[in-house]
């Protein structure tokens, strides 16, 4: 209760005269810490009354454990706080205090309200997440002092600065510089941070423009004319702030009704840009400006920015998988055109002469092409050499001498029969034209080592493997990038399986869409030949053969396990006598689970695909299901799921 006034008045009659005429207040900061209370008392009046009436107040006490609020007055000019204890709501204790000396206590209280509901509503409004968090915002931006307390520190610094020592006056200028820069990190991270607000709608336009303004020193009149403050110097970190504010919200803000304020701004960023009064730096940060709007506000280069640890794992796989293609690549290109084409084309020229380049000769394969390409070769047949009656070797034309052409030499030679040392010559060549006719053993091409085995990798790297690709394909759903992810990880012993293993038991945990991100891998790795029935059946194995303890820590597993055998089935890389085979491990100590395994697979299957389709993988098993469930249970599966 207290008059109700137009709040700041002062009636020297406020303090202990109650007027009977009800108004309200709201305060966001009551706190309950006090180190010394009033109390206890037995009820709320006792605690009124004892606020009211100096003579029957008790002195005050240290404050004991914990205490709650229960209520909060204004009577008779008294700010009273009343809380009880945590374990003991009966008892009550107070503080109080007059209003006139709030401010100097530091109890924040709001305005008068002569209506609760307008002062319940106001109070909302300001006490919001957005109300506190702009109020905050601009609390920051308007601060004015934020250099004052280091500029005067500077100052006394560089009056003695003489006097001290040069280890001294290193120490000092790294502490005041690493000062500046915390300040000018805070202020420019303000700046930002309320650029990013108005991006997303919670700052006006007109807040915006008195943001610039105040940072370009221009002021607005009530006729909307915009006037120089020429007289209010701007430092290096207001000029800074400028480009900062600009490059986060100038693409939104530059259009419109808002971009003859922005023409308007820039007209004094570009005599910024050009003044020799401005530093260096500064100037060259406004002609940034001025390039990025004349380029629409694009950048020329991506800002960087800090990435999270799944970001840079992505990264450091894609290069991995980036240089181990161009490994490949270069191999490939080794083994294609390196020295065997060299060798084959060498042993082209020895057989058919000058040999010509490859342009007119041909492509080597040529040579084992005929009209019926494409049927299997025949091993060529020995040419055996004819001598006529003197003992010369005929040269058949259709052979590829020594001096022609790969299609045939144009004739043979004319040879005469004398004792001269020409004839000895050519009864050389002819014997040399013998040894070429004479087919040769093919060479076997040298066998390739085996590349080294990778070492196996642990199961903390499998797991995280795993996470990652199911982390990139729920993000963009790529099949070549997972089959060259598991191309490389099929490269260390046993990973193919680890990476089901550890796939399938974060499938029984986890969210619906990253199950099913889960397995439409493996399904896709299978039906594309990325893993086998053996490396989807061990892992898997497990999940039955333990579905007891799944699920007890995710009452769901059950389902689970049922949806992801209805896959597997369905892309026939396991069945249903080797789900049988499973589920019969269960006998020793959970055999009551064995027709909840089989009839939730059935159930799954029809649901995942059709009946049809369920009717089909369980017939072919009939036998395995009578012997592990019995005839009698597996028919009531039969009629109970419609099989």
């Amino acid at each position: 209760e207290e008059p109700p006034t137009e709040d700041g008045e002062v009636h020297e009659s406020t303090e202990g005269i109650s007027s009977h005429n009800t108004v309200y207040r709201w305060s966001n900061d009551v706190t309950t810490d006090d180190a010394e209370v009033i109390g206890p008392f037995t009820s709320v009046e006792e605690c009124l009354d004892a606020a009211m009436d100096a003579d029957i107040c008790p002195e005050p006490s240290k404050r004991i454990g914990e205490l709650i609020l229960h209520t909060v007055k204004i009577q008779a000019g008294q700010f009273i706080k009343i809380m009880h204890p945590k374990d003991n709501p009966d008892e009550f204790f107070t503080v109080f205090f007059p209003m006139s000396k709030v401010e100097e206590i530091g109890q924040q209280i709001s305005e008068i309200f002569l209506s609760e509901i307008e002062c319940i509503k106001v109070c909302n409004k300001k006490n919001s997440f957005k109300g506190i968090l702009l109020n905050k915002c601009q609390d920051e931006f308007q601060k004015k002092n934020l250099y004052d307390d280091w500029l005067v520190e500077k100052k006394e610094y560089d009056e003695k600065k003489q006097s001290l020592s040069e280890s001294e006056r290193l120490e000092k200028d790294e502490e005041l510089e690493f000062r500046r820069m915390k300040i000018k990190k805070q202020v420019l991270g303000n700046i930002r941070f309320i650029g990013e607000l108005f991006k997303i709608g919670m700052l006006r336009v007109r807040v915006m423009r008195d943001c610039i303004q105040s940072l370009l020193r221009l002021t607005e009149t009530e006729s909307g004319d915009v006037v120089d403050m020429e007289d209010q110097d701007m430092d290096e970190e207001d000029h800074e702030a400028v480009c900062k504010l600009f490059n986060t919200i100038g693409n939104a803000v530059d259009h419109g009704k808002t971009k003859p304020y922005i023409d308007l701004y820039f007209g004094k960023i570009e005599r910024f840009s050009t003044d020799k009064n401005v530093n260096m730096r500064s100037r060259f940060l406004y002609k940034d400006l001025i390039d990025l709007r004349n380029a629409g506000w694009k950048a020329r280069r991506e800002e960087e920015t800090a990435k999270t640890l799944d970001e840079i794992k992505k990264d450091f796989e894609r290069e991995e998988r980036m240089a181990q293609m161009q490994s490949q690549q270069m191999n490939q290109s080794y083994r294609g055109g390196g020295r065997n084409n060299r060798d084959r084309d060498n042993r082209d020229r020895g057989r058919g002469g000058g040999g010509g380049n490859r342009r007119n000769d041909g492509d080597y394969r040529d040579d084992r092409r005929n009209s019926n390409y494409g049927a299997p070769r025949r091993q060529k047949e020995r040419v055996e050499p004819k001598v006529d009656k003197d003992g010369f070797v005929e040269v058949n034309k259709s052979s590829r001498g020594q001096g022609g052409s790969r299609y045939g030499s144009a004739g043979p030679k004319i040879l005469s029969r004398n004792n001269s040392n020409r004839d000895k010559k050519d009864k050389s060549k002819n014997r040399e034209r013998e040894r070429d006719t004479k087919p040769t053993k093919a060479v076997p091409p040298p066998r390739r080592s085996p590349s080294p085995t990778a070492e196996p990798l642990s199961e903390e790297k499998l797991k995280l493997k795993a996470k990652t690709m199911r982390a990139e394909f729920m993000e963009q759903p790529n099949e070549d990038d997972l089959f060259m992810t598991m191309d490389e990880l099929k490269k260390h012993p046993g990973a193919a399986r680890g990476i089901v293993q550890a796939s399938v038991d974060a499938a029984l945990d986890c969210k619906d869409k990253e199950r099913a991100a889960i397995v439409t891998i493996i399904s896709t790795l299978f039906t594309n030949g990325k893993l086998t029935s053996e490396d989807i059946g061990g892992p898997f194995g497990d999940i039955i053969e333990f579905i007891d303890s799944f699920v007890v820590d995710s009452p769901r597993a059950m389902e689970y396990m049922g949806d992801m055998t209805a896959e597997f089935l369905h892309i026939k890389a396991l069945d249903v006598a080797w789900l049988c085979t499973q589920a019969k491990k269960l006998e020793e100590f959970s055999a009551h689970l064995i027709p909840q395994v089989i009839d939730q697979c059935v159930k799954s299957l029809i649901n995942c695909y059709s009946l049809d389709e369920a009717k089909i993988h369980f017939a072919s098993a009939t036998n395995e299901l009578n012997a592990l469930l019995g005839q009698e249970k597996w028919n009531e599966i039969e009629r109970g799921t419609g099989l």
